[in-house]
């Protein structure tokens, strides 16, 4: 049984290798969000400095530093990052990052699906998640690395569900807010409707909540020390980003951004075969009633894929002025990633409903090798760049390059440079958490320090405790006339370490559940 499954699992990721080929070729390629070695870079030097769990990182936001691990789904870059303490390059350690968020959703799938039904169903599933049109727009397009984590967790949370498995449901819930906060959160109502329709283990929603508690709970507490929301109101309406129906049949495949209307520069389609598959499925659960399995993953691809795509279209636009939440997910598109996990299970059913056997698995297979041959050819980028893997881990590269792409983390109010001779100078750091340095006053004077301010900074002037007056998002201290000693520690918020306590606290039942549970 442990060999059939270890084979049926390389099989698997064999059919799923050609969409990371392009991450086996030298250089790297362009995408919308390109701060993923940056990002990787600075995750590294944190785990390096002793920093954990990592919050702060002191070359990104032009070099003021910020917190954006404290907001941003860390759990990808904690892999990318650890490899980069290891030893591997930026450019290297972000490359399989990456092909991790590319294979692994096709495995947990096809473990979902193979829990229910036969192999050749399980594997079309998985085959039909990993091509979807919208994975090769997260990476080779748009570069959303959260989100194609998400596609790893949402088949586990599916299997604990399906199974009661606290387990699976746990780490299910607590990767997928670690990769993607607002995704993850996304997925809690559905979760609190299943309890009460499936009767499911509540300790599934405690313990993952608990175990990424150290990241969300701080998360919602200090948004507003960032800027956040001052940059989700003028940067992405989300009523200009809703599909337009046709777009999800056909649209031009392209590399460019979304816009208002149906003239997007990146496709949003579904894939026809998928939709094709969905359709015959939909039939078969309104007139064919499968046997219950298999009619159960069925219902659950339909209602998360008809679900999602209704939050992806103008007819929903309704319920996201329910709520100012909705706000932060900027582009209604982004379900797309959901309605391809729904369509992939709605192809699933159709395989394991079919009869006679033989003539469905005929069919399983033709179904793979056209998702192969056409969906493959999306998987590319449009071009590569080579550049010495180095030049990816500059202080211009990280200070100013990457950091024009993603500010948002930075104070409110903080002047962002225009050009790199705005950069701040002038800071010895000694670590990504803590800085001193030495300064003559020629009189009692106010000094302004390079390092943005975020609750938890602690400052010290020749060995006493002040607390800065605040000025342009920057601290500013008064020293005396003299030499002066100037040193600062990022230290732990209340909510921070209520986080980390929680999350702890909930590592340890969970340890305790696997041990009572494999005891002899």
């Amino acid at each position: 049984m442990k060999y059939r499954w270890f084979f049926e699992i390389i099989i698997v990721v064999a059919l799923s290798l050609p969409i990371v080929l392009p991450l086996v070729s030298p250089g790297f390629f362009s995408m919308h969000d390109d701060t993923q070695v940056g990002r990787v870079v600075a995750m590294g030097k944190a785990l390096k400095d002793g920093q954990f769990p990592v919050r702060w990182v002191s070359d990104l936001g032009y070099g003021y530093g910020y917190p954006i691990f404290n907001f941003y789904g860390p759990l990808p870059y904690y892999v990318g990052g650890s490899l980069y303490v290891l030893g591997l390059d930026g450019l290297t350690a972000t490359k399989i990052m990456l092909a991790i968020g590319m294979l692994l959703p096709s495995v947990t799938m096809f473990l979902f699906v193979r829990s229910i039904t036969g192999f050749l169903p399980a594997l079309v599933a998985s085959v039909l998640y990993a091509y979807a049109p919208y994975h090769a727009v997260q990476l080779y397009v748009r570069g959303a690395v959260g989100e194609l984590w998400t596609l790893i967790f949402y088949p586990l949370l599916a299997l604990g569900a399906f199974r009661k498995s606290v387990f699976w449901g746990s780490i299910g819930l607590a990767g997928t807010i670690l990769s993607h906060t607002l995704l993850g959160f996304a997925t809690i109502p559905f979760l609190i409707i299943a309890f009460f329709l499936k009767r499911l283990p509540l300790s599934i929603l405690l313990l993952g909540l608990g175990l990424s508690a150290f990241f969300w709970l701080p998360a919602i507490a200090e948004m507003k020390f960032t800027d956040v929301a001052g940059q989700v109101s003028t940067t992405a309406n989300f009523r200009d980003h809703f599909v337009c129906l046709p777009q999800l049949w056909d649209s031009v495949w392209g590399f460019g951004g979304s816009v208002a209307g149906c003239i997007d520069g990146l496709s949003f389609r579904l894939g026809k075969l998928s939709i094709l598959l969905s359709a015959v499925a939909i039939f078969l659960l309104l007139f064919k009633k499968p046997v219950t399995r298999i009619r159960s993953i069925g219902w659950l691809g339909f209602v998360v894929a008809v679900g999602s795509l209704f939050l992806a279209l103008p007819i929903s636009q309704h319920v996201w002025e329910l709520s100012p939440y909705f706000a932060y997910l900027q582009y209604p598109w982004r379900f797309l990633a959901t309605a391809a996990f729904g369509m992939s299970l709605l192809g699933a059913m159709v395989f394991a409903t079919l009869r006679p056997e033989r003539i469905a698995d005929l069919f399983a297979l033709l179904t793979i090798g056209i998702l192969l041959f056409i969906n493959g050819k999306l998987f590319q980028p449009q071009y590569i760049i080579n550049r010495p893997t180095r030049a990816f881990e500059t202080n211009e590269e990280l200070r100013w390059r990457v950091s024009k792409i993603s500010d948002e983390y930075l104070p409110p109010g903080l002047a962002k440079p225009t050009s790199q001779s705005q950069l701040p100078q002038g800071v010895v750091v000694d670590s990504g958490t803590s800085f001193s340095y030495q300064l003559t006053s020629t009189s009692s004077a106010e000094v302004i320090i390079n390092k943005a301010y975020f609750p938890g900074w602690r400052y010290w002037v020749n060995g006493v405790n002040l607390q800065p007056k605040i000025s342009g998002g920057l601290p500013v201290l008064a020293v005396p006339k003299g030499q002066n000693s100037i040193s600062a520690q990022l230290t732990n918020t209340p909510v921070r370490t209520l986080g980390n306590v929680v999350s702890l606290v909930s590592l340890l039942v969970f340890g305790g559940y696997l041990w009572q549970k494999n005891r002899p």
